[in-house]
C-alpha cells in the first residue's frame, strides 16, 4: 500500500453514503505501517472529516496500531504543535492515556488547571488511569477547587480508578474525601465521592450506578450515611 492510494480509498470512503461501510477495510489499509508518512497522514485527515462517529472511529485507530512506542511518541510530538486545535489536543490527552503512557500522564498533569473545561476533563479522566497513590493530591485540589461540580466528581472517581490499579491507595482516598464532603454542597460532586467511597469499601449508602453510568438515589441522605461511616473508620 502507498500513500497514494490511501488517500484515494479514503476520498472514496468519505462519500459513501454510510461510512460503516467500508471504514473497517479502510483501517485495514491505514494500519498496515507505522512509518511516519503513514502516522502523518492519519493525523492529518482528522480535520477534514465532519461526521463524528467517522472522526471517533479514525482517531482511536491510532490505539490498535502496532508499534505502540512510535505511536506514542508520534502523538506526543503532535500535542506539542502550536496550531493544533483545543479538541485535537484533548483527544490526544485522552489516546495516550487509553495507550497507559506516560505521555499521557505527563500532558494531563499539565493541563489539569488549564482554563478549558475539556482539557481538564480529558486530563483528570487520564491521571486516573495513569496515575498512582502519589498523584492523588492533584485530583484532592481539583475535587476541591474546581469551579464545575461534575469535574469536580470525576476528580473524585478518578481516586478510584487509581485505586483499582493501586488498592493501598485506599486509606489516603478516604481520607481526601472526608475532608472534602462536609463541605460540598453539589449533588453531581457528593455522588463522586459517596460511590468511590462505596466501592473502596463495598458498603451501600444509596446510590446506585448502573453498568452504563447511570446514576440513582437521594444524595444527601447517601452524604450523611456515608459520612457516618467514614467518622468511624477514619478515627479508629
Amino acid at each position: 500500500m502507498n500513500i497514494e492510494l490511501l488517500k484515494q480509498k479514503f476520498r472514496e470512503l468519505l462519500q459513501m453514503e454510510d461510512s460503516d461501510d467500508g471504514v473497517f477495510e479502510f483501517k485495514e489499509l491505514l494500519l498496515e505501517s507505522d512509518e511516519q508518512s503513514f502516522l502523518d497522514f492519519h493525523f492529518s485527515i482528522l480535520t477534514e472529516i465532519k461526521d463524528e462517529y467517522l472522526y471517533r472511529d479514525i482517531l482511536y485507530f491510532f490505539a490498535d496500531r502496532k508499534d505502540k512506542k512510535v505511536v506514542e511518541k508520534f502523538l506526543y510530538m503532535k500535542y506539542k504543535e502550536s496550531n493544533l486545535t483545543i479538541r485535537l489536543k484533548a483527544d490526544i490527552i485522552q489516546l495516550l492515556g487509553t495507550l497507559k503512557s506516560s505521555y499521557g500522564k505527563e500532558i494531563a498533569l499539565d493541563n489539569i488547571q488549564s482554563n478549558t473545561y475539556d482539557l481538564r476533563y480529558r486530563s483528570i479522566i487520564v491521571l486516573g488511569w495513569t496515575g498512582t497513590g502519589n498523584d492523588l493530591a492533584v485530583l484532592n485540589e481539583r475535587m476541591l477547587n474546581d469551579t464545575e461540580g461534575k469535574l469536580r466528581e470525576y476528580a473524585a472517581t478518578a481516586m478510584r480508578q487509581i485505586w483499582y490499579n493501586h488498592p493501598k491507595a485506599k486509606d489516603k482516598i478516604a481520607g481526601y474525601i472526608y475532608n472534602a464532603a462536609p463541605q460540598e454542597q453539589n449533588d453531581d460532586a457528593l455522588t463522586g465521592m459517596v460511590i468511590t467511597i462505596q466501592d473502596l469499601y463495598r458498603k451501600k449508602f444509596g446510590i446506585k450506578e448502573s453498568t452504563y453510568g447511570d446514576i440513582s438515589g437521594n444524595v444527601s441522605d447517601a452524604k450523611e450515611k456515608m459520612m457516618t461511616f467514614l467518622n468511624k473508620q477514619i478515627k479508629t
